[in-house]
């Protein structure tokens, strides 16, 4: 099968062409990081830098192709709401336009749960819930719209899939646990409320897996046109898990002694909003997005994904912390 895969020079997009290379895909690969982009090729995939928002540049890679997979995307908890909806909800659009103009039959969409946080403890969610009055940040509402996007390709006559994964973790990762290391680096990692929040990880590899799960559908099965939440399915407390990994990498977290959430997301608020005045829109050292992804649970269900996609995770979140605990140490040991 030949397949374009888009944001492959990402955490994901990269993970998934090795796991796809090795299945024995024909791969024409495209992103905007060089340096991976040489790594892609070495892997053996057609590498070819653009980016999403060019639409010539789509309709020429998806010449010819049995499928796209769409993983490129800005996440960030962070940033100007027109640079997330430019690349986010346009860039679907353009990919989209591409697959039909090229009569591209299968799309499969990398989408996010991130379209389900409130404010709240929300566990078992399943596709069908309702979803929030308002959506929690830029880049949720952008991949909501996305979704949509994708969703009017299908209603002219493309084969999609779309995924919504939660937080990915393994070797290459390169947004979840850099982002709470660097954070204990510069001291400003503290438990945020009482400690006891559960919630998903899901091993990168099993991601891959249900992508190609989608890749393989027959054609006119009812498991097209559908969105799947992904995960192991087995909810960890966050707080737990992160201060074993932490010890492996002899580093002490200390969740002992937390801030109430109440202050925490006063703090973000307040942060956002000086931010917001200052040139160049710079991340503030705290969100509010940031504050509940810490301290509220959020857990899906899996059963659709089990039961239409056939998906059962293989790699358990203990196996895959291990894959990014040796990979970080290979490359951060001091």
């Amino acid at each position: 099968m030949k397949v374009l895969v888009t944001g492959a020079t990402g955490f994901l997009g990269y993970r998934l062409c090795e796991h796809l290379v090795n299945k024995g895909y024909t791969l024409t690969t495209t992103g905007r990081n060089p340096e991976m982009g040489a790594r892609l090729k070495y892997l053996g995939t057609r590498f070819v830098p653009g980016s999403i928002n060019d639409s010539e540049h789509l309709k020429a890679l998806s010449q010819g192709q049995d499928a796209i997979v769409h993983t490129a995307g800005l996440s960030s908890p962070w940033g100007r709401y027109r640079d997330f909806y430019r690349i986010n909800t346009e860039g679907t659009e353009q990919t989209v336009s591409a697959a039909l103009a090229n009569d591209v039959p299968r799309f499969v969409h990398v989408s996010t749960p991130s379209i389900y946080v409130k404010n709240a403890d929300c566990e078992n969610i399943r596709e069908s819930d309702p979803l929030p009055s308002a959506f929690v940040n830029a880049y949720a509402q952008t991949k909501y719209a996305a979704e949509q996007r994708v969703l009017a390709g299908a209603e002219q006559g493309l084969e999609t899939v779309m995924l919504r994964p939660r937080a990915l973790i393994g070797r290459g990762d390169t947004v979840i646990m850099p982002r709470l290391l660097r954070a204990h680096e510069m001291g400003r990692l503290r438990r945020i409320g009482n400690g006891k929040n559960r919630v998903d990880l899901t091993p990168v590899e099993n991601v891959c897996q249900a992508i190609e799960l989608a890749l393989c559908l027959p054609a006119g099965s009812p498991a097209l046109q559908e969105a799947y939440n992904i995960s192991n399915g087995d909810p960890v407390n966050l707080w737990d898990t992160l201060k074993e990994a932490f010890q492996r990498l002899n580093l002490k977290l200390n969740t002992s002694q937390g801030i109430p959430f109440t202050v925490a997301y006063g703090i973000a608020t307040a942060m956002e909003a000086r931010a917001k005045q200052q040139k160049g829109y710079p991340e503030p050292p705290l969100t509010r997005y940031s504050v509940m992804m810490i301290s509220r649970s959020q857990t899906l269900n899996i059963d659709k994904a089990r039961q239409l996609l056939g998906y059962v995770p293989e790699v358990s979140v203990d196996d895959a912390m291990n894959d990014f605990i040796e990979a970080w140490r290979q490359t951060h040991w001091r």
